[in-house]
């Protein structure tokens, strides 16, 4: 087996396609939810339409309850691709 093949099987994985789904949207979340909010939340996993975030307090995590049908909007906008249906925040 040639690298070439070995990255291409790999990519292929759909545990690795998860963490490149939830990479991408760590670097993108700023223009998601704004620099306020992303100091204190980010995205960690995205599996089977549902996204984790991790806020940094409870008064974060309230925070993002509140707007959460605002964020799931955006997201939607800017990354249907990734078909998130759900937002859980923790």
């Amino acid at each position: 087996m040639t690298l070439a093949d070995a990255l291409e099987n790999a990519v292929r994985s759909p545990k690795l396609r998860r963490y490149l789904k939830a990479a991408e949207l760590q670097n993108k979340w700023v223009e998601v939810v704004g620099e306020t909010v992303a100091k204190h939340a980010s995205p960690q996993t995205l599996e089977r339409g549902l996204l984790t975030v991790k806020a940094d307090s409870s008064v974060w995590r309230q925070q993002l309850t509140m707007v959460k049908p605002k964020i799931l909007e955006e997201l939607k906008k800017k990354y249907g691709r990734y078909k998130i249906k759900e937002m859980r925040i923790r």
